[in-house]
């Protein structure tokens, strides 16, 4: 393990630990007995808790990064009274987060509030049923949420509830029955039951049984309280707060999470978890997007509601569905024209000369004709909502992302035509430093994953402090207990595969192969969703050994859920085939024997795309020169780890790791060990069968270690 708080060539720096009679303060907060490197963590992250600053902290998936860094959090917030502020990518990930608060809650011996957010869409029990809610954005969903409850707080009382301590009218109700229109619906009982709830209570309730968010929706639908307004005012009163990423590094929804948690930045300890993933949400939010669809949708809403005059017209009469129609043919030109493959790049200006020339007018016509169509998009938006119908326009959306296309310009932004997956212009995002910004005026941030190597180049990425401190800590797991191999006859290179019809099927045969050889369950993970589905329309479904369970792109959180598992429960050696950098391969864990073998096929490089290109010479270009090593192999390299991560999350499990592409071995460095596959049969027999020769010695897991007040759950270096 090292520590470089500077620079590669920067010495190590340690906190030393405490003799027993000063125990270090995380002692009381850490509910399991340590495992190796696990103090060395702790202790350098209880200095960087009470310095402040940014912490990159690599750690090996399985490692227990979660509870090492929440227990010196916990005990630093109990002191100092800051908040812990958890941002989490998936439900899964949020669960065991909660689950280690618990355990930690146990051990210090009293409860902890913690509560795990969410968007509306996911927790709203008025709306979830309307079939006119389907697609509704979060602002949407909000515009609606805050005027039900305006017209709720008013029926039940004149005095509007205006701190979260007040005492609450009586009032509420039930839903009513039937089949309800969006219409029907004026106030919300949901939120009217919250009102009139003992909010004490409620808050007790969470801290003793630390729910997660499928637990505590299903808990407070039975007591027909409101969700995501529960969850807000408990986070006023709880030292931890989960939720997405989306809630602190989108301006208009961070402003409202520190009013809800009552906080100042400069009292906020935040952790990033699986941070690798970080740089590419940033710039994906940041990128200005103008679908097909969209202006499908604006032509017909003028159909719907009837054409107008555009006043701000200087070159002589033009109408909004003049304007919108010209956008659309403009758009589905400039998409056919420079788009070969999945995406083309967009010379500057084309899209506003384009749209000119359909026009018949000039520059100085567009801005002033976009904004009375943003206008007048705004206008349609609080009609619908006076009569309590879904906010929306599209003739809106239109022109507000067309207003903001003109301002996306490089070197942060490169712009692009696309025809998959859909239809669409886009101006990428390629700086994400901006984005960033957030995590600096926090007290401290934590940004931690099991695959953040080159950890300087994710620093450098988002603009962290060059002071930063960056601790890459090895594996706690015996090496013995897993086994690397890669093919060297196949790859999933993009030319070769393109440009030789045999390298596909090669590279078929050799998965079939493999699955047949693997006495275990087995999950096989694709660099993408398209190669997966050709090896389906090539006949794996009915080539695999046995029987498959299938990710899909279009599968719900819950119906993802249940597939895993099924598959984890099910007999027998199943095969499960997913996607790198999928929900699966990044999010879920399979302990012991649920998982024992994973199948990579091919080195998951990302597309070779036009806004990727584009990214590689952006990078060479701030980044000294490493726009490949930082765009192309660094994410590489993370999806594999993640994915190989997901069989050994403790010191007894053992799994098979095989990387179907000769380009494996150029990744040695981070895959120790690896080596050519040759008899895989004779290989699996000998590795599992020494497996459960051992098994009888092995100690017990983590999960079933001591735990609580018993002295023994964690020591010190002298016990």
């Amino acid at each position: 393990m090292t520590s470089d708080p500077s620079s590669p060539s920067a010495s190590p720096s340690r906190v030393q630990l405490e003799p027993s009679r000063n125990p270090p303060p995380w002692l009381s907060y850490f509910p399991y007995r340590p495992r190796p490197n696990q103090e060395e963590v702790l202790a350098d992250v209880q200095a960087r808790v009470e310095k402040g600053g940014v912490l990159v902290l690599e750690a090996p998936t399985g490692s227990g990064k979660t509870v090492v860094v929440l227990a010196p959090l916990l005990a630093h917030a109990q002191k100092a009274g800051h908040k812990v502020l958890y941002l989490v990518r998936t439900h899964s990930q949020g669960a065991h987060v909660l689950s280690e608060v618990q355990a930690i809650a146990r051990r210090s011996g009293s409860p902890i509030l913690a509560v795990s957010l969410e968007g509306r869409q996911g927790r709203c029990l008025l709306l979830e049923d309307l079939s006119e809610m389907e697609g509704a954005t979060a602002e949407e969903y909000g515009k609606l949420c805050s005027d039900r409850k305006r017209a709720t707080e008013q029926r039940m009382g004149a005095q509007v509830r205006t701190t979260l301590d007040a005492p609450p009218p009586s009032g509420g109700g039930p839903l009513p029955s039937g089949t309800l229109e969006l219409a029907d619906l004026e106030g919300c009982p949901y939120y009217g039951r919250l009102l009139s709830a003992d909010l004490p209570t409620l808050e007790e309730h969470v801290a003793n049984e630390t729910p997660n968010t499928a637990k505590f929706s299903e808990w407070a639908k039975q007591e027909s309280l409101c969700p995501y307004e529960l969850a807000k005012r408990l986070a006023r009163k709880a030292t931890v707060v989960v939720a997405p990423y989306a809630f602190y590094f989108l301006p208009r929804i961070r402003r409202s999470l520190l009013d809800w948690m009552g906080v100042a930045t400069d009292q906020l300890d935040l952790v990033v978890d699986e941070a690798h993933n970080l740089p590419e949400y940033l710039r994906e939010i940041a990128s200005v997007t103008l679908g097909e669809e969209t202006v499908s949708r604006a032509r017909a809403e003028l159909q719907e509601l009837g054409d107008f005059p555009l006043l701000s017209s200087r070159s002589g009469p033009r109408t909004a569905r003049g304007l919108i129609e010209a956008v659309q043919a403009a758009h589905r030109e400039v998409v056919d024209e420079f788009t070969g493959g999945e995406d083309g790049l967009l010379p500057p200006g084309v899209v506003e000369e384009r749209l000119l020339v359909e026009l018949g007018g000039t520059s100085r016509d567009l801005q002033p004709m976009l904004m009375e169509l943003a206008e007048w998009g705004e206008r349609l938006r609080e009609e619908r909502r006076k009569s309590r119908r879904l906010p929306r326009s599209y003739v809106g959306n239109v022109a507000e992302t067309l207003l903001t296309w003109a301002q996306a310009e490089p070197p942060e932004y490169v712009k692009v035509a696309r025809k998959k997956p859909r239809r669409q212009l886009e101006a990428y995002a390629l700086d994400a430093r901006e984005g960033a910004a957030p995590v600096r005026a926090c007290h401290l941030s934590i940004h931690m994953s099991g695959t953040l190597s080159p950890v300087e180049e994710y620093r450098d990425t988002l603009g962290l402090p060059e002071e930063s401190a960056l601790l890459s800590v090895g594996s706690p797991f015996p090496p013995e207990n897993r086994r690397l191999f890669y093919a060297p006859e196949v790859s999933s290179r993009h030319e070769e595969v393109a440009g030789d019809p045999e390298a596909l099927r090669r590279l078929y045969e050799e998965l079939v192969s493999t699955l047949q050889a693997l006495p275990v369950k087995t999950a096989v993970f694709f660099p993408s969703f398209a190669l997966l589905d050709r090896f389906l329309s090539m006949g794996l479904s009915t080539a695999l050994p046995r029987g498959a369970v299938l990710e899909s792109r279009s599968l719900s959180s819950a119906g993802l859920w249940r597939l895993v598992e099924g598959f984890k429960r099910s007999p027998g050696a199943g095969v499960l085939l997913g996607v790198c950098g999928g929900r699966i391969a990044e999010g879920i864990d399979f302990p012991d024997e649920e998982l024992q073998a994973v199948v990579l096929v091919g080195v998951p490089f990302p597309k070779p795309t036009v806004r990727r290109q584009a990214l590689v010479r952006y990078l060479d270009h701030t980044m000294n020169g490493r726009g490949w090593e930082y765009a192309m192999r660094a994410p590489a390299q993370r999806a594999m780890l993640q994915a190989l991560g997901r069989m050994i999350r403790s010191e007894h499990d053992r799994g098979l790791g095989i990387v179907l592409d000769r380009r494996a071995k150029t990744f040695s460095s981070v895959l120790p060990g690896i080596s050519v596959l040759r008899d895989l049969p004779a290989v699996a027999r000998d590795f599992f069968h020494r497996g459960r020769t051992s098994a009888e010695d092995a100690e017990p897991p983590e999960s079933a270690r001591p735990r609580g007040p018993d002295p023994s759950a964690a020591r010190t270096p002298e016990d």
